[in-house]
């Protein structure tokens, strides 16, 4: 079976008005039993818009309530998107999910769906640290996280990311937008 991470994206109005269906969205996220070949696509709810699906990947290792391990299955808000994120061990186009508790007392944290590139979204490091720049997308390998969910940055079509497709559609949404994401079995 399928496990399923759904990032809700939902339109606010400009004067705080009730988001319609009409400006809502969906991300999906399917583990799909893998670390580095789960699946990544989104739904335009009302909207003609049609979803290529993407490859992603999220943690190292299976068991989800365990640090830096794949993301576990549950609800999360999104409490910011920031296209040019200057943190010092991820940057760039980044979601911020909210932190997730665990039956087993763990918390998790710093939890994202991002990428390999720099703040300004752009590649950096590439073929240091043993092959493995943190800023810059390499290999398939690059798909592994530290928890999050990671999305590949290199051009696969016409000279565009994955991510940046991803990202390009969330701008088309609304000029402000809130996300969130749920998991389902």
């Amino acid at each position: 079976m399928k496990r399923l991470v759904l990032l809700t994206i939902s339109a606010l109005a400009l004067i705080l008005s009730v988001p319609t269906q009409a400006n809502a969205g969906y991300f999906f996220y399917w583990r799909n039993n893998s670390l580095i070949h789960g699946s990544f696509d989104y739904n335009c709810a009302g909207s003609t818009c049609n979803s290529p699906i993407y490859r992603a990947g999220s943690g190292s290792g299976t068991n989800a309530c365990q640090h830096n391990n794949w993301i576990p299955l549950g609800n999360y808000n999104i409490p910011f998107h920031n296209d040019h994120y200057a943190g010092s061990l991820i940057q760039g186009r980044v979601w911020r999910l909210s932190d997730y508790q665990c039956s087993n007392g763990v918390r998790r944290t710093e939890l994202f769906v991002h990428s390999e590139e720099t703040s300004s979204n752009g590649q950096a490091g590439c073929g240091s640290n043993g092959g493995d720049g943190p800023f810059c997308w390499e290999s398939t390998n690059d798909y592994y996280s530290n928890g999050c969910i990671k999305i590949a940055r290199q051009p696969v079509t016409n000279g565009y990311s994955d991510l940046g497709r991803i990202d390009s559609w969330v701008h088309g949404i609304s000029p402000a937008t809130w996300l969130q994401v749920y998991a389902q079995l």
